[in-house]
């Protein structure tokens, strides 16, 4: 009788298909922000939806920052809702306004001013300056004037430097070469920024999802340890 032929073709594709799998897994471990950076948190506005601040907090979110005002005269809705049950659960916590170019950077100062307590900040005032969600219809040198205005109104009452978020080509294009000394918070969703200075903050995501959270929530980075997250912390 002839010995029945034991055919072992699937061996190899299995195998470099596992092993392929196993490198992609591997790549993509090693390389989300979430396993190269230890210090992580979230922003939020009105658009989040409702926030569990206490089960926030239980998910490894070390920071948050809230949207309190935008342009000239417009507040989010959420925001004493959302600073207050941040700082009740225990996380640092600021606020941010997003810049309008086609607004005066006095008034949007104001309009910022009013709707926070500068006194009760954990982190740094935020400026949100990106061209997305922007009609821009004045020249460069007009919104770079105003936006100098509002950060040296809100640097004046504060009296500590504002971060400024952006993303890469908003910050080559308004920032690089007119806020030397101002911290940056850089959006980035496809790789690790490199803006040719230091970051202190990294958005890396416009989609999570946390329990407790109704919407999605942008996700970020600190960069730098837990001994300089301590150190950064103290100076607010």
């Amino acid at each position: 009788m002839a010995k029945k032929k034991n055919n072992k073709s699937w061996v190899l594709p299995v195998t470099l298909f596992l092993t392929a799998l196993g490198v992609w897994l591997l790549v993509r471990f090693l390389s989300s922000p979430d396993h190269r950076y230890i210090i992580r948190g979230i922003d939020v506005s009105a658009h989040t939806g409702k926030i569990d601040w206490e089960r926030v907090k239980n998910q490894n979110v070390s920071f948050a920052f809230v949207k309190a005002s935008e342009g000239a005269t417009l507040p989010d809705k959420t925001f004493q809702k959302n600073f207050e049950g941040a700082k009740k659960a225990g996380i640092p916590v600021s606020a941010y306004h997003f810049f309008n170019f086609n607004r005066d950077g006095v008034r949007q100062a104001d309009n910022f001013l009013r709707r926070v307590n500068l006194n009760e900040f954990d982190l740094p005032p935020v400026v949100d300056v990106e061209e997305w969600g922007n009609v821009i219809r004045r020249p460069r040198k007009e919104i770079v004037a105003d936006l100098k205005e509002f950060v040296t109104i809100v640097e004046r009452k504060a009296g500590k430097k504002v971060l400024i978020y952006t993303n890469e080509d908003t910050y080559k294009h308004y920032i690089k070469e007119n806020f030397p000394d101002n911290d940056i918070w850089i959006c980035s969703f496809d790789h690790k920024p490199d803006i040719g200075r230091p970051w202190v903050f990294w958005q890396y995501s416009h989609t999570g999802k946390l329990r407790g959270v109704h919407g999605k929530v942008d996700f970020n980075v600190f960069h730098g340890t837990s001994l300089e997250w301590k150190q950064y912390l103290s100076r607010y």
